[in-house]
């Protein structure tokens, strides 16, 4: 999911890409998780202002970027943008853009994602993040949450492990970044060194492509950026995104031209299709392409 954390129903978003939160996706079967961290000041009545200081961002330059109605409701939401005159400590804190127009504690949804894990021992997750804090900061908020004892540390010149010895491990989550992996952190992988990704901008299926955006042509994993990408985000443009039909014709053509099998897609309002299904159907094939290729391996 992208922007896991926007969700309609967890209390204070205005702008939301997804339907569930976190705790729900899992139960759903999303496995991968697309989360940007925020410094964030909360400001009362459950409202949360940006940092932008914490952050060594612009807010003027931001509040640009913004369209102009989309910037005024969240402004009469929580005033100025920015921690301005809030008090108290801040905090890390999931946002798309700007916390004023939404914000859930990047902690509890770590805890959450922990507790789903306790309890499922087979499963693995992955979170790709677009961060706005330090890898040190991101590193404290897995410590404290309990989930740290679970991230796998990869090596990128290795063979990729498999589900199968992530789950025997007992490492079964992989953390990638979108930049800031200088090594502090060792598990905090530079996540366009794995994974090759999509175009981004399409707003309708017909501008979808399967040319490279991110990553290197050998990047292991290939992931598709597979959302309508408009700002604010709504659920109708989305749906012919999500068709059994669309996902599985796309996740084989982009495939075969890139030499890649797809391993991660990226969506939002992940329920409103078939986008669990298509890709227990793609699991499906890739399970008996190999039983194929170990049975000739065998001899018959």
């Amino acid at each position: 999911t992208h922007n896991s954390f926007s969700a309609a129903d967890s209390p204070g978003w205005f702008i939301s890409n997804q339907r569930h939160p976190i705790a729900r996706q899992l139960e759903d079967g999303i496995r991968l998780f697309l989360i940007d961290p925020h410094w964030g000041v909360e400001a009362g009545r459950g409202r949360v202002r940006t940092d932008f200081a914490g952050e060594k961002r612009d807010r003027n330059r931001v509040a640009k970027g913004l369209p102009p109605a989309v910037l005024a409701s969240a402004q009469q939401l929580a005033g100025r943008l920015g921690a301005g005159d809030a008090t108290g400590e801040r905090d890390v804190w999931l946002c798309h853009s700007v916390c004023e127009l939404g914000a859930t504690r990047m902690l509890d949804s770590l805890e959450e994602i922990g507790e789903f894990l306790e309890a499922n021992r087979g499963e693995v997750v992955i979170l790709f993040i677009e961060p706005y804090v330090s890898p040190q900061e991101i590193e404290k908020v897995f410590a404290s949450s309990g989930l740290d004892r679970y991230v796998v540390t990869l090596d990128r010149n290795s063979p990729m492990p498999t589900l199968g010895e992530l789950v025997s491990r007992n490492r079964r989550v992989i953390v990638f970044t979108e930049k800031d992996a200088d090594g502090t952190v060792p598990w905090y992988l530079d996540g366009f060194s794995y994974v090759q990704d999509t175009p981004l901008g399409a707003t309708k299926v017909s501008e979808l492509s399967c040319k490279r955006e991110r990553g290197d042509a050998d990047s292991p994993w290939l992931m598709l950026n597979h959302w309508a990408d408009l700002f604010p985000p709504r659920r109708t443009p989305n749906a012919p995104f999500q068709t059994r039909r669309e996902i599985l014709s796309r996740a084989h053509e982009c495939a075969r031209r890139r030499g890649v099998p797809v391993s991660l897609i990226a969506v939002d309002h992940y329920d409103q299709g078939a986008l669990v299904e298509a890709v227990e159907e793609l699991n499906g094939e890739r399970i008996q392409a190999l039983r194929r290729a170990q049975a000739a391996a065998r001899g018959g």
